[in-house]
Order: C-alpha cells, then structure tokens, then sequence
C-alpha cells in the first residue's frame, strides 16, 4: 500500500526540484518483474505479474548541500546505520552489501523494508538479510538541496538450506526518516 503513496511523493519531489532526467552520477531505479502462476482447483492457469523498483527516492531539504553533507554522519549515526561508504568528492554516504537481522540500526527492519511473507511473519522479521543504502547530496537549482536515498536488498531464510534469496524493496519510510533528520540537524531542531 505505500508503495503508491512513495511513488507519488518521488513523482512530486522529483517535480518540485525540477530534475531533468538522471546523471551520469544517479542511481536509476532497477525493475525486478516476478510472475506467480496459480493452478485452480478446476485445472484452469492463472498469472499474476508484479514487479517490485527500487526507487532513488529524491527529497528536497531547505539547507545548502553542504550543509545537508555535513549533518548527514550524525544522521546515519542517530539511526544506527553505519557509513562505511563515505565520498565527500560525490558527497555520497551509506552502507552496501550490510548484513542483518530483525532491525536496521534502532529499527525493526518491517518498517523499512519488505521482503514478502512467509505464512503469518514478515520475511523481514525473521530473514537474514543483506541491505544496501545510500544517500547522496545534491544541491538544487530552484534553492536547497535534493537527499536521494535508495535502498535495495535481498533476504534469505536462516533456518532452511535453501540458497534462494527473496527480494526487499523499501517502504519508503526510512528515506522520509533521513530527509526528515537532514532538516531537523540543519536547522539545530
């Protein structure tokens, strides 16, 4: 259900800061198109498609870029994200291929990704999995500065020996949660 909601706040942002299209230093959002097949009880084949983004979700922040840039470590900190991804050349910061279980950083790991369910449990409860996120600062024409935040994962069940991994895509909470910290630690709220 949020995944429309994130669509149109991108959709919104990305009009209100005036993007032209992405750069050659953007992260462009990566389909991932699943089909399930579903056998009725009267032999006849039913197929759903879905398909699951993840989005480079940009958020404008009132700051200058470097403000934005120089609040960001504390932000990842506050979170409990670490940043072993640190260009200040690109002014880029997360973490990629970062192994967990339950939470992302102080937070149960449901509110920010979702990896499917398996039965009555959230996959991203129970899931061993490994995440990638990054932000980037860019400043912005129209005054301000652009957060882009993307997240991309894949979960693996611990307890089965399967090597099949799940896909996790963001709910886009955490991206709202780092844009609202930005503006929050630049303007010393």
């Amino acid at each position: 259900m949020r995944l429309p909601i994130l669509l149109l706040i991108t959709a919104t942002t990305l009009g209100c800061a005036g993007a032209t299209g992405t750069t050659a230093g953007d992260i462009a959002p990566t389909p991932t198109v699943t089909t399930t097949r579903v056998v009725t009880s009267g032999g006849s084949t039913v197929t759903a498609g879905t398909m699951a983004v993840d989005l480079d979700v940009r958020l404008l922040v009132t700051g200058t870029a470097d403000q934005a840039w120089a609040v960001l470590p504390q932000v990842y900190q506050q979170l409990g994200i670490p940043a072993e991804v640190n260009d200040p050349r690109t002014k880029t910061m997360g973490v990629a291929n970062w192994r967990v279980r339950r939470l992302i950083g102080k937070t149960r790991a449901t509110q920010y990704v979702d990896c499917g369910a398996s039965g009555t449990l959230q996959n991203a409860e129970t899931y061993q999995l490994t995440l990638s996120i990054l932000s980037s600062v860019r400043p912005n024409a129209k005054g301000g500065a652009v957060v882009s935040t993307t997240i991309s994962g894949t979960g693996r069940n611990p307890i089965t020996s399967s090597n099949a991994d799940v896909r996790c895509v963001s709910t886009g909470d955490l991206e709202l949660k780092i844009r609202e910290l930005v503006e929050a630690a630049i303007h010393g709220r």
